[in-house]
């Protein structure tokens, strides 16, 4: 991989995480699409109180997870640093609306990138296995295939953690911080079937096999176990993908 990922510190400091990115939203905006309340949105006083957050959010994960949202380079941010709700299809349908968005989730060693326009899936799959696209993956199989090249996508010294987040930032050129996204406008995501996505046909929440990250047996904070794929795109960093 060539070049400095600005990004590569959330990989490093979060073993479960999921970082969206959309074109010209605001932070408010970006959480209100995955499924925040206005009102439930705030600033934390230091990052004492935010990694308080973050922590209530683990241990009533199944409820929502913490998130972090603000602006960068002309992109929305909202950064989970313990869960993955942003990364569920229709929250991403919902920010992808009349721009673009792009979505980098890690679960227990799995990493999934999703990449979505104007409400349509554009391309999703797993970082170790970019080549293996599963039902309902998206139609342009190498909308990414240039980004992926320019930031070594192939190389398997460097973790999956960090070759997908190097893409999500060859995509947008959106940089971040660790003080940037402490002091950020933070709010709950509600978990699966609690948000605009709906509870499933049935009753009660959506199951986990509506998530593209697959199924979930749980970890320690219960993070979902084994993630599937999702996709993305760009070519100059900040440009974002071509059409």
């Amino acid at each position: 991989m060539t070049g400095v990922n600005p990004l590569a510190w959330i990989a490093d400091g979060y073993p479960a995480h999921c970082l969206t990115l959309a074109r010209d939203l605001t932070g408010r905006d970006l959480l209100k699409c995955l499924g925040a309340k206005d009102e439930e949105m705030f600033f934390p006083a230091d990052e004492v109180e935010a990694d308080e957050f973050v922590w209530a959010g683990m241990e009533d994960y199944w409820a929502w997870g913490a998130a972090r949202a603000g602006e960068a380079g002309g992109w929305a941010f909202a950064l989970e640093p313990a869960s993955l709700w942003g990364s569920i299809p229709e929250r991403l349908r919902r920010a992808s609306t009349g721009t673009e968005a792009i979505c980098c989730a890690k679960a227990d060693g799995m990493v999934s990138i999703a990449y979505w326009q104007n409400g349509a899936l554009v391309t999703r799959f797993e970082v170790t296995v970019p080549q293996i696209r599963p039902e309902g993956a998206g139609p342009a199989f190498d909308r990414l295939m240039q980004q992926m090249e320019l930031v070594g996508f192939d190389d398997d010294a460097v973790p999956a953690g960090h070759r997908g987040l190097a893409l999500l930032y060859e995509v947008t050129g959106a940089a971040l911080s660790l003080e940037q996204t402490v002091s950020a406008v933070s709010a709950k995501l509600p978990a699966q079937g609690l948000g605009p996505e709906g509870p499933h046909p049935a009753t009660g929440p959506a199951p986990l096999a509506d998530n593209p990250f697959g199924t979930a047996t749980g970890g320690a904070v219960g993070v979902p176990s084994a993630p599937r794929a999702a996709g993305s795109a760009k070519t100059v960093p900040g440009a974002g993908a071509a059409g």
